[in-house]
């Protein structure tokens, strides 16, 4: 059987230019560090949550990027 976890991955990266790779280590930081944990890479998803507003406002989507993690158990 195996477990799962979400992780929420960095939501707005700001690099300098040329300096993409920057960008590409904060997850791969992440993933490194759950890998000690035990945990297994699987994937990476986009969730849209969409915030109901107040009175004569239009609803806020944000996008999220989840990456997720398995573990046998």
């Amino acid at each position: 059987m195996k477990e799962y976890m979400a992780v929420p991955g960095p939501k707005n990266v700001h690099i300098n230019k040329g300096e993409t790779q920057a960008a590409m280590n904060l997850f791969a930081d992440i993933i490194n560090d759950q890998a000690e944990a035990g945990w297994t890479y699987h994937s990476m998803e986009t969730i849209a949550v969409t915030e109901k507003p107040g009175c004569l406002q239009q609803p806020i989507t944000t996008y999220y990027y989840m990456l997720i993690f398995y573990r046998e158990v």
